[in-house]
């Protein structure tokens, strides 16, 4: 859908400003990222809404950003099949929280999602199966950006883990394990899980799109 709207005002953009057809398609194309990126925030944010969780999907949806821009992290081939995903995630993330905080001390969530993720990010980053980066030197600063960013976030959710009230322990667990994911979503289970997910919904859309036909 954000595919077919970006190209439909591009193009109506396009004719009033005169653009030629190549360039339509680029910025079709930024248009499309755009509108996906707004549509999958609105969906986690009403899922969060929803389910009661909205300041933990916040920070969940925080920490999982800010890593994902310098450790990357497994992508679907289609914009709309990630936001899908990520939805998806999100609901599997969210009652994984709260039952982690209720079996566990937050604190003890906290460190074991930070150990994990410090791990991950040694081990892989930065892992985009989009745009991956092959320069050398590149990789080291961006690995290293990464670590020190899971640093930093780890020990300020830690201590808050310790002295804060219990709303705030629940919102630094649940940025804990937006870290934790991604730090899943740069190693090699979690490229796996997301390509296994991303052929499922090739087949599924394969199979609404006939299922559609007129005979």
């Amino acid at each position: 859908m954000p595919r077919y709207i970006g190209q439909g005002l591009v193009e109506k953009m396009g004719e009033l400003a005169g653009l030629p057809p190549e360039d339509r398609e680029v910025a079709a194309y930024g248009l499309e990222y755009l509108l996906s990126g707004t549509i999958g925030l609105a969906l986690m944010l009403l899922i969060g809404l929803a389910l009661g969780c909205l300041w933990e999907t916040l920070a969940m949806l925080c920490s999982w950003v800010l890593l994902r821009t310098l450790a990357g992290g497994a992508h679907c081939t289609a914009l709309w099949r990630c936001t899908i995903v990520n939805c998806l995630g999100l609901l599997a993330a969210l009652p994984a929280t709260a039952a982690a905080v209720y079996l566990f001390p937050p604190a003890l969530w906290i460190g074991a999602a930070t150990a994990w993720t410090l791990l991950a990010a040694w081990l892989w980053a930065p892992n985009n199966s989009e745009r991956p980066v092959h320069d050398p030197g590149r990789r080291v600063r961006l690995r290293r950006k990464a670590l020190i960013l899971v640093l930093l976030i780890g020990a300020s959710f830690l201590y808050f883990g310790f002295t804060g009230t219990e709303p705030v322990q629940i919102l630094t667990a649940a940025g804990a394990t937006g870290l934790a994911c991604g730090g899943f979503m740069i190693s090699p289970a979690g490229f796996r899980s997301i390509r296994w997910l991303d052929q499922k919904l090739v087949k599924l859309g394969q199979t609404c799109e006939k299922g559609g036909e007129k005979p």
